[in-house]
């Protein structure tokens, strides 16, 4: 094996892993954004190239079925 193969970053998951992956990130977020609310803590986010601060009564809600429903499927037995 050559010095270029050994640089170049194993590959860790399937491309058909990807929509379970973005259903998990998506649940985290949304689990995130809810107790941020649920605390009233802003959140800061970059929108437009800008760092803007995102107040707790500007936080959209979630539906609770959103985030639990990307929670079970991403779980693995044990």
């Amino acid at each position: 094996m050559s010095s270029d193969e050994s640089n170049q970053p194993k590959k860790s998951f399937e491309l058909s892993h990807l929509p379970i992956v973005l259903k998990a990130f998506q649940a985290g977020v949304q689990a995130a954004l809810t107790d941020h609310k649920r605390r009233q803590q802003s959140v800061v986010v970059w929108r437009d190239g800008k760092v803007v601060e995102v107040e707790p009564e500007d936080i959209p809600d979630f539906a609770p079925e959103s985030a639990e429903e990307g929670k079970e499927k991403t779980e693995h037995p044990a």
